[in-house]
């Protein structure tokens, strides 16, 4: 149809120009290596090889599979061979480009029962002659992820997360700048977009996608630090925010960070008992910076609005609030003096 002369499937403008994905055989090619990457009708240029991509697969009861064995017998020499093998963090390249013959290679990957995570490779060969030059192998972490061209794909849980209220939780990447996505108090959100991040920014392997959507899958009922943790460790990324949440706007927390009363924009309150504001008679009035209230001859309205101000003006942490609670409940069944003593003790408790 001449109305169609000129059209080619749309792309992110954000991604490579001269990459496309192709849903049939979900790969990436390279402009002008299928018709679909150039408009219809011609225009596209010249035809451009695909993408190099191996993938090595594995019989589903073995857990190491030769890749290639080069043996040559005969009385001639054999060709130079290279064999490249993917592998984390990088791959692996044995040549025998001299002019002598190369001695008998094996190469084996060890890699999981689906074939698609190699984790090691190994190389063996006869004593090499003196002019043959053999080429290192970077050994690659054990046990562990290919998170592509990232690094840490680790979520915290913790309060004050972007400018949030210091008794506010939410979830954020560990590492901004490879996985820039906001704080939010629904975890799965950051868990779902360090996965897609995952896949399209980061290149990780299918295998590595493939677990961390298994792990946000997982977690889903699970909440606070834990869910955090649970994630984490599927990625095998060992974190410990259902004990020590993150500190304050992210970053390592420590457990007397966590355990400590922090009254942010406040002093630690207190109340006092006396002769206030031209009275005659005792009464209850609070003392400390950011707590400025009339006297009155009920402590109970003074110690509410203490606690008021300690949730909202003050931004105080979850435990000068819950502190604050406390210090309520402890005023009740006194008078006086014993009031305000009660008070003030609970309250201060874990500053």
């Amino acid at each position: 149809n001449q109305q169609l002369v000129g059209l080619n499937q749309a792309q992110d403008p954000a991604n490579d120009p001269d990459l496309f994905f192709d849903p049939v055989t979900k790969a990436t090619v390279r402009k002008g290596a299928q018709a679909n990457t150039s408009p219809l009708g011609g225009g596209g240029g010249g035809v451009a090889a695909p993408v190099a991509s191996s993938t090595v697969a594995a019989a589903p009861a073995a857990t190491t599979t030769p890749v290639a064995v080069v043996d040559d017998n005969t009385a001639s020499c054999a060709p130079p061979v290279t064999v490249t093998v993917t592998s984390t963090p990088a791959a692996a390249t044995i040549a025998d480009t001299t002019g002598t013959c190369a001695p008998p290679t094996t190469v084996t990957v060890t890699v999981d029962a689906d074939g698609t995570d190699p984790k090691e490779v190994s190389t063996t060969a006869a004593p090499p002659a003196a002019t043959s030059q053999a080429a290192a192998t970077p050994a690659a972490p054990s046990s562990a992820l290919d998170f592509g061209s990232c690094t840490n794909p680790a979520v915290e849980f913790g309060p004050a997360f972007e400018g949030r209220k210091l008794s506010e939780n939410s979830f954020q990447p560990q590492n901004k700048n490879e996985f820039p996505q906001a704080s939010a108090l629904n975890g799965q959100i950051v868990l779902n977009a360090i996965c897609n991040i995952l896949n399209d920014r980061c290149k990780a392997p299918a295998a590595t996608v493939a677990a961390c959507k298994a792990a946000v899958t997982a977690v889903a009922n699970v909440v606070g630090g834990a869910k955090a943790d649970q994630f984490n460790a599927a990625l095998g990324i060992a974190s410990d925010f259902a004990n020590v949440p993150a500190a304050p706007g992210g970053g390592p927390g420590s457990a007397a960070l966590a355990s400590t009363a922090n009254f942010n924009k406040c002093d630690v309150p207190t109340i006092e008992f006396g002769i206030f504001d031209g009275r005659t008679e005792n009464s209850f009035a609070p003392s400390g910076n950011g707590f400025v209230h009339g006297s009155a001859l009920n402590g109970n309205i003074i110690t509410q609005f203490i606690c008021d101000r300690v949730k909202s003006d003050c931004n105080a942490n979850t435990v000068a609030i819950n502190d604050c609670t406390a210090a309520i409940a402890a005023t009740q069944g006194k008078t006086g003096q014993a009031f305000a003593d009660a008070f003030n003790t609970a309250v201060a408790q874990n500053v």
